[in-house]
């Protein structure tokens, strides 16, 4: 057996929201992935230049006193003026410096007077220089420190450059009280180089985007394999529920001609029994008395007419017309049924009532035949279930977009677990019956695109509400649509 697939969802099936939110939290992790990232790295710079502000800040204080004790302090007590210009002094203060920041990643040193001018440098080139006019040496004056990260690109240097703290102390005469702030008589800047530092601050944030994206990826990958997994299993699965379905209506259609074929044999054998066995007694009859002819006469006729109503009815239920669509009024269905059924009504002591008949006709696209012929069968339904005679009400009412035409009977009603199955074909409560009828009224309702439904209560009676749309109104005709209402005579 050829198996035949169906064609993919096409991002249509039941796995689409999947989808959508695999790809939107790839999006949001990646974004979070992004933003983590920054903040670590900011973080990781913040704590960076925190502790080398708190290293330059231990190592500012502890230089600040060793100049002042060892350079400053002796050349104000003997009343020398401070001028590095002179060999001696430069060289007492540059030895100390030196001695004290023997060891340390220190890249620079420098020491500024009130007037912005460097005094001492460990890079012999700056002195006598000033401070630009953006340096923080004015605001460290005041006393207040400042630390700040910078990056300096070389012409030499890799393609990252040097990363460099610098932090500017303000130099302060040592009182030997720690709760007396000396006079400032200058600044010192001490710049580190934390190049190496920073690169590790660079690399662990590289490295945790880097294991993100790859499981973020890996993830994506994953998720995408078991929604495609799934929708191959999906649609294996719709493939074998399709073939169950097609085998399932094949069976149901062979058990629909089977038992369509059991109730037509069943339905036409007792007839034509009937019209056998009074023909036969016709037959042996020699000189037959005229009042037995026509008794056994009538009798074939009505069992003739019988089994032409049963094929009729079979023939309908097995090959439907296409309804052939034109405007008609509903109340010329109507008065056709009530006109044909004139003899029954009297026969069966019923009352037909048409609570709107002297109104203005609606007018809709539909086939008259067929129309005439669902009224036909509910009318009839309706006097079977007055066997001893009562009233039939038919009323048109205008729906927002339609026309509901009611047939409400005072008949014995119908049972509450039969409704589900009035409509269903070869299911009937009548001896006589083939089950046919509602079901065909239901199939020419349904083609002229309308619903038809029933209520019913045992011993009260039963009502089918027939509900028509209305695709078209002749230009002649002046009709107002209430809902709930019957058809009424515009007033305009």
């Amino acid at each position: 057996m050829r198996k035949t697939l169906i064609p993919p969802f096409k991002g249509e099936g039941p796995f689409r929201l999947l989808k959508y939110f695999i790809i939107s939290g790839f999006v949001v992790i990646a974004i979070v992935t992004f933003l983590l990232g920054a903040f670590l790295y900011t973080t990781n710079v913040d704590t960076l230049v925190q502790s080398s502000e708190n290293y330059a800040r231990l190592l500012a204080e502890n230089l600040n006193y060793n100049i002042f004790i060892g350079f400053y302090a002796p050349l104000k007590a003997r009343g020398i003026a401070m001028d590095l210009h002179k060999w001696d002094q430069f060289g007492t203060l540059d030895s100390l410096v030196k001695d004290f920041t023997y060891g340390l990643k220190i890249q620079r040193i420098k020491v500024i007077d009130r007037q912005r001018k460097i005094v001492y440098s460990t890079e012999y080139d700056l002195i006598g220089k000033k401070e630009p006019k953006n340096s923080p040496v004015g605001q460290v004056l005041r006393g207040n420190d400042k630390t700040s990260i910078r990056r300096e690109k070389q012409a030499q240097a890799s393609w990252y450059g040097n990363w460099f703290v610098d932090t500017y102390y303000p130099l302060r005469e040592v009182t030997g009280n720690p709760w007396m702030l000396g006079n400032i008589y200058g600044v010192i800047q001490i710049t580190q180089d934390v190049t190496d530092r920073y690169l590790g601050v660079q690399r662990s944030i590289i490295v945790i985007i880097a294991v993100a994206a790859v499981l973020m990826v890996f993830l994506f990958i994953t998720l995408t394999l078991i929604v495609r997994r799934g929708e191959r299993i999906l649609l294996e699965r719709a493939e074998d529920q399709k073939r169950l379905e097609n085998q399932l209506q094949q069976s149901e259609k062979l058990a629909s001609i089977g038992q369509m074929v059991a109730t037509i044999a069943h339905e036409i054998r007792n007839p034509l029994g009937i019209i056998r066995s009074s023909a036969e007694m016709l037959v042996k009859k020699e000189n037959p008395d005229p009042a037995r002819i026509r008794k056994f006469s009538a009798v074939i006729v009505e069992e003739a007419t019988r089994l032409s109503n049963i094929l009729k009815d079979f023939l309908e239920f097995a090959r439907p017309r296409s309804p052939a669509l034109r405007p008609i009024n509903l109340h010329d269905a109507i008065s056709r049924v009530k006109n044909n059924l004139d003899h029954e009504i009297q026969a069966r002591g019923v009352q037909w009532a048409d609570s709107n008949s002297d109104g203005p006709e609606p007018v809709i696209q539909g086939d008259p035949d067929l129309l005439y012929q669902a009224f036909l069968n509910v009318a009839m339904n309706a006097f079977e279930a007055m066997p001893q005679g009562g009233s039939l009400s038919v009323t048109v009412y205008g729906e927002s977009d339609g026309v509901r035409v009611d047939f409400s009977d005072s008949g014995h009603g119908i049972k509450e677990e039969e409704l589900p199955r009035i409509f269903t074909p070869f299911f009937t409560t009548h001896e006589m019956g083939t089950g046919l009828g509602l079901c065909v009224v239901h199939n020419i309702i349904t083609a002229h695109g309308g619903v038809i439904s029933v209520e019913s209560k045992p011993d009260e009676g039963t009502t089918f509400s027939i509900y028509l749309p209305a695709r078209e109104v002749r230009e002649d005709t002046s009709l107002e649509r209430v809902s709930g209402r019957p058809w009424v005579q515009s007033s305009s």
